[in-house]
């Protein structure tokens, strides 16, 4: 790449490479993306590019299901890695939502795994065998560019994968795509000088999140049956340079619960702490996935309304008492939780995102001259720490999680099973989705990142134009603080947030995964059975 190329010169060849890189037969029609409706989630389906066998295949939801059908010789590896190439390639064209293509690799990849299957008699490498898994483009993949939204880090070639990508290759999966985050990964959108704006593919006009905005409209719109991205506030419900007092960490993005635990113990299960001092030595645990039978009849959800910071709109508050009507009725326990402490919370993760004065960011900005996206905020030299006052604040930040872990286990004394809460039912964000250059609040699920809590978001309700109307409460709430004020602002009504869906949180212990999926499934029968009536 020329050194005498402008950025907006380099971005705009990188964005036109990923679209050369997209066969034509794949690519939608100028009427289709002329006339695009604002949800767009059915326009795969719709658009004929995707043949019966195409469509059948990336529809099924369970990974397991799909695992079984491979190792059956239902489907070979190639068909189904061309059925997500090619949904990928619409998602891409309909929301912009990948940063590399790796169609033809996938293949090659894939091709190897039928020959390897057939010499075999029907082995399978492993429980992913064939399975395309799609990654954000913060993790390495040998060979290709890891660019993060910044437009100096391109055309700089890996030569190695990331711990967690060969571990998925060794069991068997196909890689295929990177997507898109945002310019600097500290914005709760997906917006970058690279490749522009990724949009919500249920509401066009909506962002889609951040910073893992590019793996959840790929999800969203199938062109994925689980990839990984990573959340140091929020990226993966809804990361930071130069500090390691809040760890970003790795999380799959998939259609269903049943995926999330099927990844994650194929993953314990490889032994990754042998190659990466960082992850704890601690296999897959069914017994914590189980617990026990009798405690698992009745749990006790602790549940919170308000982080002090931001009320939550009509729709969230709405997805809240859903929830909890129906563990009620399935027979759990929920107990109101203790948030006057969540401000503090908040100002001790400030200072620790900003702790480097945003000199991380500034110097991979240098590097082609690109400016900084609008609302993404990385401190100053007044916000920089110097390492006594880091230290100060990782101080402050254990006492904090002290005082909370006495709090947690207090409410043994305000449930009926005289244990204390299980998990706790909580907003991912105070609003269902939000605008663009919308800075959102971390309040809900910066708790989770601080204390290194275990956290899973499903879905509980979809935005409804008359239920969710502006009501007394929200409009008469006092003002908590300027994220409020530019919350209530932003929800003008229900009718702009059309087709969106709402999900909450459960948050468990720390290292309590196996747990948190489980109370998560106990949340989805209760509503779906709760729903069905």
């Amino acid at each position: 790449m020329s050194s005498t190329e402008t950025w907006q010169e380099k971005a705009n060849k990188k964005r036109s490479s990923l679209y050369q890189l997209i066969p034509q037969a794949w690519r939608l029609s100028d009427l289709i993306l002329q006339s695009l409706p604002k949800d767009c989630t059915m326009v795969p389906v719709t658009c004929g590019i995707l043949s019966e066998l195409d469509l059948e295949i990336t529809e099924i939801d369970d990974i397991d299901e799909l695992s079984c059908r491979i190792a059956n010789g239902i489907y070979s590896a190639v068909q189904v890695t061309e059925a997500y190439c090619k949904r990928a390639a619409i998602a891409h064209q309909l929301v912009n939502c990948l940063a590399e293509i790796l169609f033809t690799q996938a293949l090659d990849r894939a091709r190897s795994l039928d020959e390897y299957f057939k010499s075999t008699g029907g082995k399978t490498i492993g429980p992913l065998h064939g399975i395309p898994i799609s990654f954000k483009d913060q993790f390495n993949i040998k060979g290709v560019e890891t660019a993060m939204g910044y437009i100096g880090y391109l055309g700089i070639i890996l030569d190695h994968n990331s711990i967690l990508v060969d571990c998925i290759l060794s069991l068997g999966a196909v890689l295929y795509v990177k997507t898109a985050l945002p310019q600097s990964i500290m914005l709760a959108e997906t917006r970058s000088n690279l490749l522009g704006e990724t949009r919500n593919p249920r509401n066009r006009e909506l962002s889609c999140g951040g910073s893992s905005g590019g793996e959840g409209a790929l999800s969203a719109l199938k062109g994925s049956i689980c990839g990984f991205g990573t959340d140091i506030g929020g990226s993966v419900r809804t990361p930071a340079a130069g500090q390691e007092s809040v760890p970003s960490v790795v999380g799959p993005i998939s259609r269903s619960l049943g995926n999330i635990r099927t990844i994650l113990k194929a993953i314990t299960e490889s032994k990754t702490w042998l190659i990466d001092p960082k992850v704890h030595n601690i296999p897959w645990r069914e017994e914590m996935f189980q617990f026990q039978e009798g405690q698992k009849n009745k749990l006790c959800f602790g549940v919170i309304r308000f982080d002090q910071h931001v009320h939550i709109s009509p729709p969230v508050q709405r997805a809240i008492d859903t929830a909890i009507s129906a563990v009620r009725i399935a027979g759990h326990e929920v107990v109101e939780w203790d948030t006057s402490d969540n401000l503090q919370c908040i100002e001790i993760l400030s200072k620790m995102y900003l702790a480097d004065g945003g000199k991380d960011v500034e110097t991979a900005l240098e590097i082609s001259g690109e400016p900084k996206q609008p609302g993404i905020y990385i401190g100053s030299k007044e916000t920089e720490l110097s390492v006594y006052e880091n230290w100060q604040v990782n101080l402050a930040r254990n006492a904090y999680a002290i005082k909370y872990l006495e709090k947690w286990n207090k409410t043994r004394e305000i449930t009926t099973t005289g244990r204390p809460v299980d998990g706790i039912i909580s907003p991912v964000n105070a609003m269902p989705a939000y605008p663009t250059r919308f800075m959102i609040s971390i309040g809900y699920t910066g708790i989770a990142n601080l204390l290194q809590l275990s956290s899973i978001v499903l879905p509980v309700i979809r935005v409804d134009t008359v239920l969710d109307q502006i009501n007394d409460g929200y409009r008469n709430s006092q003002i908590a603080s300027e994220s409020d004020q530019a919350a209530k602002n932003a929800y003008k009504g229900s009718e702009a947030f059309e087709n969106i869906i709402v999900g909450l949180q459960i948050m468990c212990r720390r290292l309590e995964e196996e747990k948190a999926i489980a109370m998560a499934m106990v949340l989805e029968q209760a509503l779906q059975s709760y729903q069905s009536k």
